[in-house]
């Protein structure tokens, strides 16, 4: 059963990454061939059912001479023609070019009347909304599809995180279907109706999949387990009986779907209101809270404008073009925050830190929105009622007070968020300014301990902490103490101290113990708990960690704002500057020598490859590598396995120093390993890839191919762990791109590789090489690229392999500008110097 689980939901990925990336080439190339195109810029409400349009909006700047039609009039002809919606789009197409004259008809009050419209290029303004809208809607499905996907890599058994897995699926296609800006005429790519209707109502489940996820977020509920049945019929069944009446009958369900989306989303949300309420932990108030408030705003706002959509279609039409654009993007803009939360209370790691970006991030908003529109409302009066009163036709005042509220905006939006931060958050403004007032008056303090102690003092009684525990770094030492007096079990090297130099943020503790981001000893986790830890607030300056501050539990029992923890993080820098004035302090400058680790490493990685490339009868082998600056994790190697067959393999090893290097190590073993065992290629990989993933850190990862050549039966077979496709380039030019295989080694522990097998000729090239070729860059930061490469090898496919490599790192080294490499540069080429079966027996 679980197989049945995983191949549906390995299905369901592929199927929606598949049809959105299709889907969003296909927006794509929308705004490009409108951005390309003459048209019309005066809006108009085609029908296909109707030859009369209404002028929805009118630009004057499309028409030469009079008459000029007004909004509500009708056009009637367009070039001759019905002006029905299929009509209207043979005229103005992707073809249709700037500054062509097109003679179109209007009604008005009752007379017909003829004028010429003159094409013109997108405004700038609404260019400039429809790519806004674009990459919103772009980045909101990436990142539903991205937290789907990486959350079902991560527990693909676990019945929560498929429900999430599938809301986000469903949601990321219902951002694909719904809204679009740019009518279907316009694009390049033609897809069919089915797979609209069928993805159209596969995207009408994300809010019973909503529904569903509160049911067992962030813990199950009990009373869901015992009516599981019953609970997901109740759930499922509105979207699949009205997908079927709409497939079946084709009725129009627009009004019946709003008002189930609507109880289904609105119900999600009372019971993640009751989750939070009912939380047991911290951390689950605060999964709860994050994912309330990062989703709220944008999937409510998505319903409103169906609401819209339904009720009030028209109304809504007869908009101006720009409004709807400015509101769809704003509304997107707040759907980005709902995969961003997502994933962090999944991740149960800086829930708090996440919260309080977002509410930054909303009042921003909030504050600038509102600001613009006062603004924008200030010009129109001023443009439509002063301007007109006073008959004055130039629009040069109305220009120099646009100038002027632009001049004002910035300092005028400062203001108004320092005002509302005042007025909701007015204990945290007290004590930001206390620790301000205090730390401005000890920029020159030279007694440490009294620092401390005042600081502890303070804060303690601001947060409402029990205690405060300055952890400072020893002089000269990589060694912490409290307060530089009593001993405390951290190292520079730890994990901890690492992740802390690396943020500016406060890191929560229970956060760290549930998240598993960084491992604890267990003498560290025992000081923790003894002094109730509940923050770690590094103190960096630009010469790294001046220490950290541990601080308590509140005494109230309750848990920490996002607030207060937004004020902590800019607290610390402040308070680390102070602490790095002090005697103690001030030689924090060590710095961090490799050279040994890289020359360990580099001798590693060279032992690993072959001394000397084995001649094999009927096959030409050459290799070439060329080292980076630092270790990377390039490798190669050929092994003969009899007369016939040899095995060629390559892979790169993520990430650089002696890890990397130990991990090309255990790959080579593994691999000759494997083979001196005869299993098959794709087995090969599957055990190699099960040993790297056991013994290996999450963070190193390896793209790997190899191929087994039999010169006897002309053929080759080949497994692509996610390396760079390989190149089959025959002896007549063609290019074969080597791609079957599978997923990267050491990513997921249970992989299943493919094996792709080729016919092999006389004087065919198999051409295996690392990214270092293909990415190495010019000044203009353009890489070299596969196919430059490809073209390369197929005019020098005639050379001697030796020849031919060289020809590469000649040309590489040009593109690049230099014989120095941000990464390793491999290449590994092979050729059928002789006839199959031509080779005799031993």
């Amino acid at each position: 059963m679980k197989r049945i689980v995983l191949l549906c939901m390995i299905t369901a990925s592929a199927a929606v990454i598949g049809f959105s990336s299709l889907y969003m080439v296909r927006e794509f190339t929308k705004v490009i061939n409108l951005c390309n195109m003459g048209d019309m810029w005066s809006f108009l409400a085609l029908n296909e059912a109707s030859p009369y349009a209404e002028f929805a909006e009118v630009d004057e700047e499309d028409f030469t001479t009079p008459p000029v039609p007004v909004e509500g009039d009708l056009l009637v002809e367009v070039d001759g023609l019905p002006s029905t919606q299929s009509n209207y789009f043979s005229v103005f197409n992707v073809e249709t070019p700037a500054g062509e004259e097109i003679e179109i008809k209007f009604l008005h009050d009752s007379e017909v009347y003829s004028t010429t419209v003159v094409t013109r290029s997108i405004p700038l303004t609404i260019q400039l909304q429809v790519w806004i809208l674009l990459v919103l809607r772009t980045l909101i499905i990436a990142g539903l599809i991205i937290v789907g996907l990486w959350a079902f890599i991560k527990r693909p058994f676990s019945s929560p995180v498929r429900s999430l897995t599938l809301f986000c699926y469903t949601l990321a296609i219902s951002m694909n279907v719904t809204s679009p800006a740019i009518a279907d005429a316009y694009t390049s790519i033609r897809l069919p109706l089915a797979i609209f209707v069928a993805f159209g109502i596969i995207q009408s489940f994300y809010p019973a999949f909503w529904l569903k996820l509160q049911m067992l977020f962030p813990r199950r509920k009990k009373w869901y387990d015992g009516h599981i049945l019953f609970i997901n019929i109740l759930f499922f069944a509105p979207a699949l009986v009205f997908g079927f009446s709409y497939i079946v009958w084709h009725r129009d369900l627009d009004l019946q779907f709003t008002i189930v989306w609507t109880m289904q989303l609105t119900l999600g949300y009372l019971l993640l209101v009751l989750n939070h309420r009912k939380a047991e932990t911290f951390i689950e108030k605060r999964q709860t809270k994050l994912v309330l408030f990062g989703s709220a705003p944008g999937i409510l706002l998505v319903l409103v404008h169906r609401w819209i959509m339904v009720l009030s279609p028209v109304k809504y039409l007869n908009l101006s073009f720009i409004t709807r654009m400015i509101m769809t993007n704003v509304l997107f803009l707040l759907m980005l925050m709902v995969p961003v939360s997502l994933a962090y209370a999944l991740g149960k790691y800086k829930l708090l830190s996440v919260e309080a970006r977002l509410k930054r991030g909303t009042r921003y908003l909030f504050v600038s929105l509102t600001l613009l529109l006062v603004f924008i409302g200030i010009l129109y009066l001023f443009g439509n009622l002063v301007l007109r009163h006073l008959n004055v036709d130039s629009r040069t005042p109305t220009l120099i007070l646009g100038l002027m509220l632009a001049f004002v905006f910035m300092p005028t939006q400062r203001k108004l968020h320092d005002r509302l931060e005042k007025h909701f958050y007015p204990e945290r403004v007290r004590l930001k300014e206390l620790l301000r007032n205090f730390l401005a008056s000890n920029i020159v303090r030279t007694e440490i301990s009294t620092f401390w102690k005042e600081l502890e003092n303070k804060l303690a009684d601001g947060l409402a902490a029990e205690r405060i525990y300055p952890v400072l770094r020893m002089l000269n030492k990589d060694s912490f103490a409290v307060e530089m007096e009593e001993p405390a079990p951290f190292d520079r090297r730890d994990q901890l101290v690492r992740s802390l130099e690396t943020t500016e943020y406060p890191i929560l503790f229970d956060e760290l113990m549930a998240s598993g981001k960084i491992v604890l000893s267990r003498e560290q986790e025992e000081w923790f708990l003894a002094r109730h830890s509940a923050i770690l607030l590094p103190l960096s300056t630009k010469s790294g960690l001046v220490g950290f501050l541990v601080i308590s539990t509140k005494t109230n029992g309750e848990d920490f704002t996002a607030e207060e923890l937004e004020m902590l993080a800019n607290f610390s820098a402040q308070t680390a500057l102070v602490a790095e004035n002090f005697e103690l302090l001030n030689e924090r400058l060590i710095k961090q020598k490799l050279e040994e680790q890289i020359k360990v490493a580099r001798d590693i990685q060279k032992g690993l490859l072959p001394g000397e490339i084995p001649r094999r009868p009927g096959l030409e082998v050459e290799a070439m590598i060329r080292f980076c600056l630092e270790v990377a994790g390039d490798y190669y190697d050929v092994i003969p396995l009899d007369r016939y067959r040899t095995v060629l393999s390559i892979g790169d090893v993520a990430g650089k120093g002696v890890g990397p290097a130990m991990l090309m190590a255990n790959l080579q073993a593994s691999l000759r390993t494997t083979q001196a065992m005869g299993v098959s290629l794709r087995e090969s990989c599957r055990q190699i890839n099960r040993i790297v993933y056991e013994n290996t850190p999450s963070e190193l990862f390896i793209t790997f191919f190899m191929v087994l050549i039999d010169v006897r039966e002309g053929r080759i077979r080949y497994v692509n762990a996610g390396h760079n496709p390989p190149m089959l380039v025959s002896s007549a030019g063609d290019v074969t791109l080597l791609t079957e295989g599978g997923m990267l080694l050491g990513v997921s522990k249970d992989i299943e590789y493919v094996e792709g097998e080729v016919e092999l000729a006389r004087d065919d090239i198999v051409l295996m090489y690392t990214d270092g070729v293909c990415e190495a860059m010019n000044c203009f930061e353009e890489e070299f690229g596969e196919r430059r490469l490809a073209r390369l090898v197929v005019s020098n496919r005639r050379l001697p392999l030796t020849d031919l490599l060289h020809a590469i790192l000649k040309e590489v080294e040009s593109h690049h500008g230099s014989d120095q490499y941000d990464d390793d540069f491999t290449l590994l080429a092979a050729r059928l110097n002789c006839q199959p079966d031509s080779i005799p027996e031993d």
